[in-house]
């Protein structure tokens, strides 16, 4: 698995692609297939399985619920890639501040270097 992490987006693309003759549209519904079952019984042993095949369709309503572009799930050379993207809204409202601020010192300092002469 390899996770990239860049401004706007985290990807995780995981080789092997889809499982024993799963297709795109059917993971996009719900359909899942166990690739090993050992590590599967142990992990809803644990309690950490929710419900087979319910893992796409959380991120989709997880994203949604936190306000976020919706996710993007891409099935390519023997890949399969989510990119989870983040809301740029805050880091563009926070580099407008930065930049307002940064204005304002270069004024005040302008201002000082006038009133010197």
């Amino acid at each position: 698995m390899q996770v990239a992490i860049y401004d706007d987006r985290l990807e995780v693309t995981s080789p092997g692609g889809l499982y024993n003759g799963l297709t795109y549209e059917e993971v996009m519904n719900g359909h899942s297939k166990i690739r090993n079952k050992g590590i599967a019984n142990i992990f809803s042993q644990m309690g950490l399985v929710e419900a087979w095949g319910s893992g796409i369709k959380r991120i989709l309503n997880a994203a949604e619920e936190y306000g976020l572009p919706k996710p993007r799930f891409q099935e390519f050379d023997n890949m399969f890639r989510v990119e989870l993207f983040r809301n740029l809204f805050p880091m563009m409202e926070e580099s407008r501040n930065i930049g307002e601020a940064s204005e304002k010192h270069r004024r005040s300092i302008g201002n000082r270097t006038t009133n010197r002469t």
